[in-house]
């Protein structure tokens, strides 16, 4: 509350300084002639709330962004032309300016045609494999979890192995204002918001399109588990997705992001992002938030020149990059507003699907920051930011060859904590005493493997997809098919013809349709009146095992649906089920949505359209332990709220991985890979929630175990 507080009077002291006088019937537009000229987004933000009324009503029809918190701080987003932007910019304390983007920092084989008998038999011998293997199964968590933690170069670095040993009693609230975090197994995410227009509908775990903020998210509170520690695995992380598949975002969004961290009450915004163009609305912004109480860290930028904003804001960290040898990275921009670095070079970090990559960037660097921040804060939370702030600058390590900020050293800073405490005078926002000089030397790092490609750590447009290809996914997948795999992901959310999750339940891990229109694709009217008897046009189940099974094995085909490939052909299927994902898949025009056309890239692409159903299914096909329907009700919605008994993402996530073993064997996936999940998951307990129809879909496709009495419901409430 006290942070609400302080930031509302900081909006009514600078709202209230001037007042303008309007005539309500006077238009500030009314002799702009604006025919046949184009129109740009425009941010205008007003000291006046009349003011801002009057010009509101003004630009109404122009209007693109209504958010909330945009209009409590009296900011209007609209499309003006140049010459009604100008003239609104002359009216006193009103100020105009264009919304401009800003850019996150960072031959085919020949398939065997099968007669159905060969296919069949062929069927039958995978399957025997998959349960034979199911049966041998030793969860490879047991050794693992026995294992001492390794950290890479990076968090040795920065002091900072073994720091964050005991959970806090109260965690610091952090804010990855980026392109999102997927909901993956090695980081222990708190929450999200996406502020992308059109990807509302988008699960947990694909919110991120290009890998930045779940690389970045990572490094801040990487929990081991995947291999990737972060500093703080205590923080209490918060995906703000801002930024999109090509790490860009107006600026409205981004000062949108900015205050929905205000409302919520965040402690620390990691803004890994940057623009060489002064924003006085992105300022004002910042200010708002700083003087709300929150602690901003920024990347300097990665083109060797002057810092970007918001990190050259005074009220924003600016945070360089260092390479394993401790220097100031070639990249890194430089200059009097820079306060601390961090390593920024060869950094691996969490990727799509518990995968990971190495990659570099002044946005890498800015993590390790955040994460040393939270931690630091952890200690006493009635700090103030300026407290945490200038302890890391204080107890940062010398860098050789410049004097212009420091090394991040999170021991020492944790060593000093009391001392700079006694020293530190919290009105005045001062240290009345130097802290005991940082005297260590900082480590230099010779043996990074300097012969592993990387991606980009600010990657944009074209230059991400060049980027990605060289990448490492740590999956045994190159970083092209991987991106490819996530594009199939997201797609049935993004694709308005698929993302009817009642109508098209296919494609959404449904149990069951709702669509009760009369099956009219029926081979004869003799076969649809059977159809129409036995009543399986109207609220028909739908077998997602099966689905699973029967998208993977056209995927790997390259999209080619097989004289073979009858309905009865996959365990489980339904005519209708199958007709419609026949339809589906046979209108896909991947010319338009692949950048290259090839059988490879269309088994990834699918493929990944089956990770979305099946993992969709631990969503949508959930009830609480009492039969109660896990529905889209509340916000955010129970079904896609990661908290709301969390178990079912984690076994979607472990599904997922075990899925993706398939693909990387060459064989469709099956309900082993889901029965795989499910067990892995249960090692932690009896499950808290149920799921629709498991038991029986997984025993028609041919598995089987005592587990699924616990977990199975074969009707809702």
């Amino acid at each position: 509350m006290m942070k609400k507080r302080i930031m509302k009077k900081r909006i009514i002291a600078i709202l209230t300084a001037t007042s303008i006088t309007f005539a309500p019937t006077v238009s500030i537009l009314a002799n702009v002639e604006t025919p046949e000229l184009e129109e740009k987004q425009y941010i205008i933000v007003t000291e006046d709330k009349e003011v801002y009324k009057e010009i509101s009503k003004e630009v109404m029809e122009g209007i693109t962004n209504e958010a909330s918190m945009l209009e409590e701080n009296q900011i209007i987003v609209a499309e003006l032309t140049e010459k009604e932007a100008a003239a609104l910019d002359k009216e006193k304390d009103v100020f105009v300016e264009e919304d401009i983007i800003l850019s996150g920092s960072t031959v085919e084989d020949s398939i065997e045609e099968l007669t159905l008998e060969e296919a069949k038999k062929r069927k039958q011998e995978i399957k025997q494999k998959k349960r034979e293997a199911l049966e041998k199964l030793e969860e490879e968590t047991e050794i693992k979890n026995e294992e001492e933690p390794e950290y890479e170069w990076n968090i040795q670095a920065v002091n900072a192995d073994d720091a964050a040993e005991e959970a806090a009693v109260r965690k610091v609230k952090v804010a990855v204002l980026d392109s999102g975090v997927d909901y993956v197994t090695g980081i222990n995410l708190a929450g999200y918001v996406n502020f992308i227009e059109g990807e509302e509908e988008l699960s947990p775990i694909f919110q991120d399109l290009t890998g930045h903020g779940t690389g970045i998210a990572s490094i801040i509170s990487g929990n081991g588990e995947t291999g990737i520690y972060g500093v703080n695995p205590n923080a209490e992380l918060y995906s703000v997705k801002v930024l999109d598949s090509e790490n860009k975002a107006p600026l409205s969004r981004i000062i949108q992001g900015i205050y929905w961290c205000i409302e919520q009450d965040m402690d620390i915004i990691n803004m890994s992002f940057g623009t060489s163009v002064y924003s006085k609305a992105l300022e004002q912004a910042v200010k708002d938030a700083y003087d709300a109480g929150l602690l901003m860290v920024g990347a300097a930028g990665n083109d060797g020149e002057t810092i970007e904003y918001p990190a050259a804001f005074q009220e924003v960290m600016a945070v360089a990059a260092t390479d394993p040898k401790a220097e100031i990275s070639e990249f890194s921009n430089t200059g009097d507003e820079l306060e601390i670095a961090a390593p920024g070079e060869k950094i691996r970090v969490a990727s799509f699907f518990d995968g990971n990559q190495v990659t570099h960037g002044t946005s890498i660097a800015v993590p390790h920051v955040t994460g040393a921040a939270s931690l630091l804060w952890e200690k006493d939370l009635t700090k103030s930011n300026e407290f945490i702030r200038q302890l890391m600058t204080e107890s940062a390590k010398e860098i050789e060859g410049t004097d212009e900020c420091g090394l991040l050293d999170v021991g020492y800073a944790e060593q000093m904590y009391d001392v700079f405490a006694e020293n530190f005078d919290e009105e005045k926002g001062v240290q009345e005493a130097e802290l005991p000089e940082n005297t260590e030397i900082s480590e230099s790092f010779e043996d990074v493997n300097t012969d592993e490609t990387y991606v980009e750590g600010r990657w944009s447009g074209t230059n991400h997809q060049a980027a990605v290809t060289t990448g490492s996914s740590g999956l045994g997948f190159s970083s092209t098919a991987i991106n490819i795999i996530k594009q199939g992901a997201v797609y049935p959310d993004q694709n308005s013809n698929w993302s009817g999750g009642k109508v098209h339940p296919w494609w959404h891990g449904r149990w069951k349709t709702h669509d009760k229109t009369v099956w009219k694709d029926a081979n004869s009217k003799k076969e649809q009146d059977q159809l129409k008897a036995q009543g399986k046009y109207i609220n028909q189940d739908v077998n997602y095992i099966s689905v699973l099974e029967m998208i993977t094995e056209i995927a790997l085909t390259g999209g080619e649906i097989k004289s073979y490939m009858t309905y009865d052909y996959f365990s489980g299927m339904d005519l209708r089920t199958y007709k419609e994902i026949v339809i589906d898949i046979n209108k896909l025009n991947y010319s338009t949505i692949l950048s290259s056309n090839t059988k490879a890239n269309r088994k990834y692409f699918l493929y990944g359209c089956a990770i979305h159903s099946i993992t969709d299914a631990f969503a949508h096909s959930t009830t609480q332990s009492d039969g109660t329907k896990i529905e889209h009700i509340g916000t955010p919605p129970q079904a896609d709220n990661i908290n709301y008994y969390a178990g079912r993402y984690k076994m979607a996530v472990y599904t997922t991985g075990y899925v993706l073993k398939d693909l990387k064997n060459g064989v469709y996936s099956d309900g082993e890979a889901v029965l795989k999940g499910i067990k892995k998951k249960y090692e932690d307990g009896n499950p808290s929630f149920r799921m629709l129809k498991i038991k029986s879909y997984l025993n028609i496709n041919g598995y089987n175990n005592t587990v699924l009495d616990h977990l199975n419901i074969n009707n809702p409430k």
